[in-house]
């Protein structure tokens, strides 16, 4: 009696779960294609490589990216992972959060430098 009860219920529950599953990946899948749909030129995007870039061009398909000052390439719009933030952007760009230390012997030494260049312009 106890088996007869239990095989329906295992597929009722598989049921269930094969339910819950398809509607969390519908929903995901319907947020990922606002968030593509969203992209206008200046986005700062993430692709699926993490790779950052600011978008210069958008169509249906394709994505003119700047990945590095004159440096621009083509890619899907599905490589696309996420829109950055415009408040997290400047954290995407190369060298940000890093500090240079500069000695102050360095200093004087740029400063004699850019004073050198100075005057070989003059003549």
């Amino acid at each position: 009696m106890d088996m007869e009860f239990l095989i329906p219920a295992m597929l009722v529950l598989m049921g269930v779960m094969l339910f819950m599953g398809t509607r969390k990946q519908k929903k995901q899948m319907a947020e990922m294609q606002q968030m593509q749909a969203s992209i206008t030129t200046g986005t700062r995007v993430q692709l699926m490589s993490g790779l950052f870039g600011t978008v210069l061009d958008a169509n249906d398909d394709f994505l003119d990216l700047e990945i590095a000052p004159g440096v621009v390439g083509r890619w899907n719009k599905l490589a696309v992972r996420g829109v950055v933030p415009s408040d997290e952007a400047a954290d995407t760009y190369v060298g940000a959060g890093l500090e240079i230390a500069v000695d102050d012997d360095d200093a004087d030494a740029v400063a004699d430098s850019a004073q050198s260049d100075d005057s070989a312009d003059d003549k």
